[in-house]
């Protein structure tokens, strides 16, 4: 029998453990009303923050807010019952291994990831992520990403995909063709080379299309004109050549095209002036010859005209 003036032993105990202690202690009491959270969901965040610890320490403080729907980047349903955002930006994340953990998270609409220095995306990522029906927002840019674009299959509510900034290569052929509410795509930034795609979502109902500063060479297809949709073209600081295709005045939403920066050559097509929405023109640094149009000059919606080199 112990007498008063005793202690119990102490266990050597690492700080790893004690941490691991923490949050089970604290995932055994949000079910008691701290977090409406599904058990799957409150599971996987307490994983992912002990995966992450290192770069979210400072942002996410288990001890202090055990609900994940209080951490920074994490945003919920107005009940709390599912996360719906997740960002995990600005956190110079290097290794991906943790990628398909977050998937596990199927009430996702936007996740997140730019602004870090990520090289590779495993395929497990794909293959999970792709079965979230409602992830709306995909954002890898700004991190050290080589190799070919993936194939998207499934993410068929994917409507905005950002992979821009950073040092992606090869062609791209049917990668992004089953992304069929796919509405804005921005590929700046990179080292694609070959044609310009052309297999952007058999919806077609993309609005947004930027593809700067690549290798693109070849004319402009013509089937990016069975884009209606399109509001803006940013395919300038490229290699491209031939004319500009009159099929551009079908676009009559357009509001932005720029072209700047490439061989382009050939008198611009005088039918652009139809195209009433549109405000900002610029393909200076090509080799577009002749006059500009007269039916452009006295436009006053147009506040940077195209530049005849």
């Amino acid at each position: 029998m112990r007498n008063s003036g005793e202690f119990p032993a102490q266990t050597n105990m690492t700080k790893c453990e004690q941490t691991t202690c923490v949050i089970f202690f604290l995932s055994c009491l949000l079910p008691l009303g701290l977090s409406q959270l599904s058990a799957n969901q409150r599971a996987t965040m307490f994983k992912l923050s002990e995966l992450l610890k290192d770069a979210t320490s400072s942002v996410w403080i288990v001890a202090q807010e055990p609900n994940p729907c209080g951490w920074k980047g994490v945003s919920c349903t107005s009940n709390n019952a599912s996360i719906t955002h997740l960002s995990l930006s600005d956190l110079s994340l290097t290794e991906s291994g943790f990628l398909p953990l977050v998937c596990e998270i199927g009430s996702l609409e936007a996740l997140d990831l730019s602004n870090n220095r990520l090289s590779s995306i495993p395929d497990g990522f794909i293959t999970a992520c792709g079965k979230i029906g409602g992830l709306k927002l995909l954002s890898f840019s700004r991190n050290r990403l080589v190799g070919a674009l993936p194939t998207f299959n499934g993410f068929i509510g994917l409507q905005f995909l950002d992979f821009s900034y950073n040092s992606l290569s090869g062609n791209i052929g049917l990668q992004l063709d089953g992304l069929n509410e796919l509405r804005t795509l921005n590929l700046s930034s990179n080292q694609f080379s070959g044609h310009v795609p052309t297999h952007l979502g058999k919806s077609r109902v993309l609005e947004h299309l930027l593809l700067s500063k690549n290798f693109f060479h070849g004319g402009i297809p013509k089937v990016i004109f069975d884009y209606h949709k399109l509001v803006l073209i940013d395919l300038s600081n490229n290699q491209l050549s031939g004319s500009l295709p009159e099929r551009i005045g079908d676009l009559s939403k357009l509001k932005i095209l720029i072209l700047s920066s490439n061989n382009l050559s050939g008198e611009i097509p005088t039918n652009l002036s139809n195209i009433r929405t549109l405000s900002r023109f610029a393909a200076n640094e090509n080799n577009f010859n002749g006059n500009i149009p007269m039916e452009f000059q006295g436009f006053s919606r147009f506040w940077i005209l195209v530049i005849i080199s």
